[in-house]
């Protein structure tokens, strides 16, 4: 477990950069394209840390998708459901609960998709250098 979360430090630390700097920098841009590099960044770094953990011969498939998970888990539920929960604690009578209810529910709807984006990185490890 050690190993595993040593590997997976490295895709934490893009993925609180991705939501704290290019989240802010790229939402000055029109028509919505900050939300869609954003989005881009994250399906990377789960890839990236499916594709680390099969490459650094710490598990397989199934503990690279895990580690999608983690990394999703990370980004929406206490990144952005903290941002929430954060906006709940200063402003009570506001949206910021209900916000992070609705958080927990995309969390819950997108893990096979997260779990999927990782694993297809951890595949991807397996086939192109021949992890065992």
């Amino acid at each position: 477990m050690k190993k595993y979360l040593a590997v997976i430090r490295r895709p934490i630390f893009f993925i609180v950069i991705n939501f704290f700097l290019v989240n802010t920098l790229f939402s000055l841009l029109p028509d919505n394209y900050g939300n869609v590099v954003y989005d881009i960044g994250r399906i990377v770094i789960i890839f990236y840390a499916g594709w680390l953990v099969v490459r650094k011969n710490i598990g397989g498939i199934w503990q690279s998708a895990l580690a999608g998970t983690a990394i999703y888990f990370i980004d929406h539920v206490v990144l952005k459901g903290g941002i929430f929960l954060l906006n709940y604690l200063v402003k009570p009578q506001g949206l910021g609960l209900s916000a992070f209810s609705g958080v927990i529910i995309s969390f819950i709807m997108f893990i096979p998709v997260a779990m999927i984006i990782a694993a297809l990185g951890g595949a991807y490890a397996k086939i192109r250098h021949g992890a065992s």
